[in-house]
């Protein structure tokens, strides 16, 4: 599967984890892994867009699960790319194992998911964090890109806001988009602190919404968002 153009510097390779590359000043900067293993199946889509390996400069890692951070090492040691991650996260990653349990979000099918995660993947391959974020940070290579603290899905993760083509919020695990709608994501660490983290994001400006899973939104992200997690259904407390 190639990248596909969201912007004119934004593209996403979709899977069961999407991947985003960001095109900036001094090459290219990527914004979450993968699953262990994805590397060849990332390399060979940028190959297709015309990006080299030693084009990738920046990877930015939302937050220490496996299905995100599973390439992060096997990524840097093929593209000599620098890795930002969340301060509170980075001992995982730099040990590749650790991970904090979470709880399933209410419904079933959210309960079948997290039984199946907490038996397959315990360890991936461990990768030093070259610039560690402690929340609202911006990066070297981007003046108008800002980290965001969303705790509840991670205690570490990060969210992400550009403020290109009317604000791009990468909203990592806050939520997912499935069935045509925005939800919680199967498993959290601390579900109410979950909600907390959308209600702050709600107050952020963004017309795209990047997911960790998903098809992303093109348009008018902000009021979307507001009308799921401050007034629909969705951000009611739930037993």
């Amino acid at each position: 599967m190639p990248f596909t153009p969201v912007t004119d510097d934004l593209f996403v390779l979709r899977g069961p984890v999407n991947i985003y590359l960001l095109r900036v000043h001094d090459g290219y900067a990527l914004v979450d892994t993968g699953f262990p293993g994805s590397e060849k199946k990332l390399l060979q889509a940028l190959a297709e867009l015309g990006v080299a390996p030693e084009d990738i400069r920046h990877i930015l890692l939302t937050h220490a699960h496996p299905d995100h951070i599973g390439s992060a090492a096997a990524i840097k040691r093929l593209t000599g790319a620098k890795v930002y991650a969340s301060a509170i996260d980075a001992p995982i990653i730099e040990a590749g194992t650790g991970f904090r349990p979470g709880t399933a979000s209410p419904g079933w099918r959210n309960r079948a998911v997290m039984a199946i995660i907490s038996r397959i993947i315990r360890k991936v391959p461990p990768t030093l964090v070259d610039h560690k974020l402690h929340g609202h940070d911006g990066v070297p290579f981007l003046n108008d890109f800002t980290s965001i603290p969303a705790p509840g899905h991670c205690a570490g993760q990060l969210a992400f806001l550009w403020n290109r083509a009317g604000g791009i919020l990468f909203a990592a695990d806050t939520t997912i988009n499935r069935g045509g709608g925005m939800k919680l994501t199967a498993g959290n660490e601390d579900i109410d602190e979950a909600r907390r983290s959308l209600a702050r994001l709600a107050e952020h400006s963004f017309e795209i919404i990047c997911f960790g899973h998903g098809p992303v939104v093109t348009s008018g992200g902000d009021a979307l968002w507001r009308s799921v997690w401050l007034h629909g259904p969705e951000a009611a407390p739930r037993s």
